[in-house]
């Protein structure tokens, strides 16, 4: 169980994330941060500061091809986000949606932003390293898989099951 907070300071740790591993989207574009972060049932709260150099996306707005260059663009969102967890793929999804900027600008970020909205994003999660423990005279090996993870209450929960087996010495 880790509290908010904790993950919270976790997440500003690795910052910045890059956003651009997407098929709609080149240039660089950066979560550099993520404060106010609150937890619920498989949902989180939070405001982002974002930043991005040469953004253009291409596909397609309204069933119509749109080609859209942005350059470089600079804002804070109030986001929410749902999360799930896929065990048998070791994968975390998180999808945001933009609930409110805060700072005020221009109306291209605004489209970008809402096109970014609602995507799912994949964090692998790797497989814990197993502990080796000595209990009296003999050496155990706990491997542990992350069976579910889960937000609740303000916490983020991972779930293990070990798999505990005597070492042959």
């Amino acid at each position: 169980m880790i509290p908010a907070k904790v993950l919270q300071e976790f997440i500003n740790e690795v910052m910045p994330v890059e956003l651009t591993d997407h098929d709609k989207i080149s240039g660089d574009l950066r979560v550099r941060s993520i404060e106010d972060l609150k937890l619920g049932l498989n949902k989180a709260w939070f405001t982002t500061t974002i930043h991005g150099e040469n953004i253009a996306y291409k596909d397609t707005i309204g069933g119509l091809p749109a080609n859209l260059r942005f350059g470089a663009l600079d804002s804070t969102l109030h986001c929410e986000a749902s999360i799930r967890y896929e065990s048998d793929k070791g994968l975390l999804y998180i999808r945001p949606t933009i609930v409110d900027q805060v700072e005020k600008g221009n109306a291209l970020w605004l489209l970008l932003v809402s096109l970014l909205s609602e995507e799912e994003y994949p964090l692998e999660i790797q497989k814990l390293k197993p502990i080796a423990a000595r209990v009296s005279d003999k050496t155990v090996d706990i491997d542990m898989d992350i069976s579910d993870i889960y937000t609740a209450n303000g916490r983020l929960f991972i779930v293990v099951s070990p798999d505990i087996r005597a070492v042959k010495e």
